[in-house]
């Protein structure tokens, strides 16, 4: 009888040490999903093939039937491209594709410059292009 009190006494007490370590101990959340959705941006065409670069947030949402969009993405060309340089990642993966979508190049320069401004209607897009790690980086911001 004394043992199941005891017990009992020690299941209480390990109960309430537990529910007053104030979070200290809790699992950490889970990382949250990537929320990209590219087909809600069909006129920023993303190279096939390439992914997120690790380490960065992006967002990628359109609301109210697209009228609000925000685009803040990183891409890393895939080993396969290792010998691609950031002006021909531009020319090849950005000034053609947006020009064919309707956007069209703010200020001077070429299609081959690493740092470049679009603009759509009321849209404004900046991309650049570097090599991180070995590999291209196209970097996607829209306004």
């Amino acid at each position: 009888m004394i043992r199941c009190r005891n017990l009992a006494f020690f299941a209480i007490a390990l109960l309430l040490s537990a529910c007053a370590g104030g979070g200290r101990g809790d699992a950490p959340a889970p990382p949250r999903p990537l929320g990209l959705r590219w087909e809600q941006f069909p006129d920023i065409p993303m190279p096939s093939g390439w992914l997120p670069l690790a380490g960065d947030d992006h967002v990628a949402i359109a609301i109210a039937n697209g009228t609000v969009r925000r685009l803040s993405v990183a891409l890393q060309a895939p080993a396969a491209r290792a010998e691609l340089q950031p002006p021909e990642a531009m020319t090849r993966y950005v000034g053609g594709p947006l020009t064919d979508s309707g956007w069209t190049r703010v200020g001077e320069g070429r299609l081959s410059d690493t740092s470049q401004h679009w603009s759509k209607g009321a849209e404004k897009l900046h991309v650049e292009a570097k090599r991180i790690d070995g590999l291209v980086v196209i970097r996607w911001r829209l306004e």
